[in-house]
């Protein structure tokens, strides 16, 4: 029987822990080892990790003595953990009650070595909750194959939660610990690189929670930080094929555009600076990709912005316009609405 090692980084969670912790002790796939990194939180996190540790023999917890971020966490569990599988679980997350069981039978019945799904974006704002998924959820379960027997593969979700990856694939492999954003991304396309069989189910299997007060923490100068992964990411995929490589550059480039105007500039500077700041960021996309104008994959409407708001006339109008507007929030809302869940799957 499979053993399935899931990783749960912790830093001042204690208001949504119990959750977390709960979906996963109580899966009907019993085969776990659960490795909780607590990297030295300052509320109660410590206290409840060490309670659940008592009480279940399968958590195995590590508590850090400094603060090192999510990566240093992850790689914590990475170094030591012994199962066939690998599940990270982000510690306000949750998982429906028979996720294991089910991307454990999927990987058994078509040989699958990473089995993948849509996340169920749970968003709260003002005492209401909206469900989406990022993608339809598809009629039957997808037998993606590799990068190579599939291009597809590349668009599949990016998130490095909510999926068992096959313990081969991880086997060297840790999340960069100089990246101070989107480590998760890199590290998501070297698995890419190197997985034979993805499965996309289609069921959801695993909830991502979002609140609107938290959604301000998530926006700001630091998503700069987007270059410095997309350029590892390319470098990654340099002796891929032509095909790979421009629709890589594609998804990448298309992102960073759309990263620069509805987050980099989302922070308490004045619309002077941050035009500035907008400015810097689209010009050093000819830095990271020097051919993307070549590349057919990207689309007119992106290669346009992107050229278009590097002048400076034009940032300025685009920031001033759009200074009061929280872009994450507007796209959840549109997601709730235009792909809207409605399954019988998610329990609070």
């Amino acid at each position: 029987m499979n053993k399935v090692s899931v990783i749960v980084p912790v830093y001042n969670a204690e208001k949504y822990l119990p959750k977390t912790l709960n979906s996963i002790i109580n899966q009907t796939y019993k085969n776990l080892e659960i490795i909780i990194i607590d990297d030295c939180s300052t509320d109660d996190s410590k206290k409840l990790i060490k309670s659940y540790a008592s009480k279940d023999d399968r958590i195995r917890p590590i508590y850090s003595e400094i603060n090192q971020g999510v990566s240093k966490s992850r790689n914590m569990g990475l170094k030591t953990f012994t199962g066939d599988f690998v599940l990270f679980v982000d510690s306000d997350d949750i998982l429906t009650k028979d996720a294991i069981e089910i991307m454990v039978d999927r990987a058994e019945k078509y040989d699958g070595d990473v089995i993948d799904s849509y996340h169920l974006v749970v968003f709260e704002d003002k005492g209401k909750k909206y469900f989406f998924t990022e993608g339809k959820i598809p009629k039957e379960d997808l037998v993606m194959g590799s990068l190579e027997d599939n291009l597809e593969v590349l668009n599949k979700a990016t998130y490095i939660t909510g999926k068992i990856i096959k313990k081969e694939l991880v086997d060297g492999l840790y999340f960069d610990e100089s990246l101070s954003r989107y480590e998760d991304m890199l590290f998501e396309h070297q698995i890419k690189l190197r997985l034979k069989n993805m499965i996309f189910l289609n069921t959801i299997v695993y909830y991502y929670v979002q609140v609107s007060g938290s959604l301000i923490n998530t926006l700001g100068e630091k998503h700069k930080a987007y270059l410095d992964s997309a350029k590892e990411i390319m470098n990654n995929y340099s002796k891929s094929s032509k095909k790979i490589r421009d629709k890589m550059e594609s998804i990448l480039v298309t992102n960073a555009f759309l990263t620069g105007i509805t987050k980099v500039i989302k922070n308490d500077k004045s619309i002077i600076e941050n035009t500035n700041i907008l400015i810097d960021y689209l010009k050093r996309i000819d830095e990271v990709f020097p051919k993307w104008k070549d590349n057919n994959e990207i689309s007119i409407f992106i290669k346009k912005g992107i050229i278009k708001y590097q002048n400076e006339e034009k940032a300025y109008k685009l920031v001033k316009k759009t200074s009061k507007k929280n872009f994450i929030k507007i796209y959840f809302k549109f997601m709730a609405f235009k792909n809207k869940y409605k399954g019988d799957r998610y329990t609070d």
